[in-house]
């Protein structure tokens, strides 16, 4: 007769393999685009829902509910999407035992965040599957085509960033504004280009002048904060913030940008932006 150790594991044993059971055909769909696919390219989220929909249904699964993540770009860590975390809240509720992506990478586009993801997703009891690659998690050979599509994933997102960083320093070299906030004085056009902001412009002119005229950082800001003249995220004024202005080659019409990824490249070149500042 067995000791009330083996019976009481043996009754845990048999207790969850009725809550996997009761959840066998429970299902959670998630879906997911970028702002640059969403704009670009047709499997926006109705699109992805519509496929989950369908492939639930072709399945005999209960869809629980669709989750989403809209202008979230597939490097970031699934664990830190709003829409993913909602995943997981219901995987700990244990409010349903599969998730449904579209395609694989709708959860992630790095290898390290999509194996660890998946790994998370097990441990809680759940099992991954695409509904429109061979993919599941609670197969062998559908973690063997899991391993192998992530890697594939990662090398597609690596081949993206390669040419947009050469298409970034190329525009770069010709003196074009590749992105990012505008700074103080000018605003970004629709084409990508830097456009001057009039009122902007006249608080970054006062800036040079005071400061031609001997005047200190901080009493710069001092007098800024004083008069109530916004930073162009509307905060206050601080010795860094007028040192910032004054350093940005932006102002007198150049562009320099220093670029990290894949090796380091330093690039000054004359802008394409009409200059705040006149150089005498």
């Amino acid at each position: 007769m067995p000791s009330k150790r083996i019976t009481r594991l043996q009754e845990q044993t048999q207790q969850r393999k009725l809550i996997q059971e009761a959840l066998s055909d429970k299902a959670v769909g998630y879906v997911r685009v970028s702002t640059e696919e969403q704009a670009t390219q047709g499997f926006g989220l109705e699109a992805q829902e519509r496929a989950i929909r369908a492939f639930a249904e072709s399945q005999g699964y209960e869809l629980i509910t669709v989750i989403q993540d809209s202008g979230i770009s597939g490097a970031t860590r699934p664990t830190t999407r709003p829409g993913f975390m909602e995943v997981l809240k219901l995987a700990e509720e244990k409010a349903f035992s599969i998730l449904l992506v579209w395609k694989f990478d709708r959860l992630a586009r790095n290898i390290a965040y999509a194996v660890t993801t998946v790994e998370q997703l097990q441990q809680l009891g759940i099992v991954l599957r695409s509904v429109t690659e061979p993919i599941d998690t609670a197969t062998p050979m559908g973690k063997t085509l899991f391993s192998v599509l992530a890697g594939m994933a990662e090398q597609e997102r690596t081949s993206i960033l390669e040419r947009t960083l050469a298409g970034k320093k190329e525009k770069a070299a010709r003196g074009g504004f590749i992105g990012g906030p505008a700074p103080l004085g000018y605003t970004s056009s629709k084409k990508g280009k830097l456009v001057i902001n009039p009122q902007e412009a006249e608080t970054v002119r006062r800036i040079f002048s005071l400061r031609r005229q001997g005047v200190t950082l901080k009493e710069i800001a001092n007098i800024l904060n004083a008069e109530r003249v916004p930073t162009k995220r509307g905060g206050k004024w601080y010795p860094a913030t007028v040192r910032y202005i004054l350093d940005n080659p932006k102002y007198v019409g150049l562009v320099e940008y220093y670029f990290r990824w894949n090796g380091t490249q330093y690039i000054e070149a004359t802008g394409e932006h009409e200059p705040i500042i006149v150089a005498s």
